[in-house]
């Protein structure tokens, strides 16, 4: 498992085409934030993996040798399980407060 940060920056931000806008709409779908470093922990390494990765569904398969269909899953299942926790922070915040 990779331990780094994907870096969102776009290499070709200045590209108009449409085939490099569906190649990147993944690249920037779901940005990380510092904050989220600690709910990370909580979940398990797999969906961790799949959210620092960065890239078509296409080249995510390939990089992880896992079906496509398993990219979308596993990725819309971190998605909502990372969501969870972030509202979970909030809430117990807003006790605090």
């Amino acid at each position: 498992m990779t331990s780094h940060a994907p870096d969102h920056i776009e290499e070709n931000a200045g590209s108009d085409s449409a085939p490099a806008q569906r190649r990147n709409r993944r690249r920037n779908a779901y940005l990380l934030t510092e904050q989220d470093e600690s709910l990370l922990a909580q979940l398990p390494d797999k969906y961790v993996e799949i959210l620092r990765q960065e890239g078509s569904i296409a080249d995510i398969a390939s990089r992880l040798n896992i079906a496509r269909g398993t990219v979308k899953s596993r990725t819309h299942r971190a998605r909502v399980a990372l969501d969870a926790l972030r509202a979970q922070q909030s809430r117990s915040e807003d006790v605090r407060h």
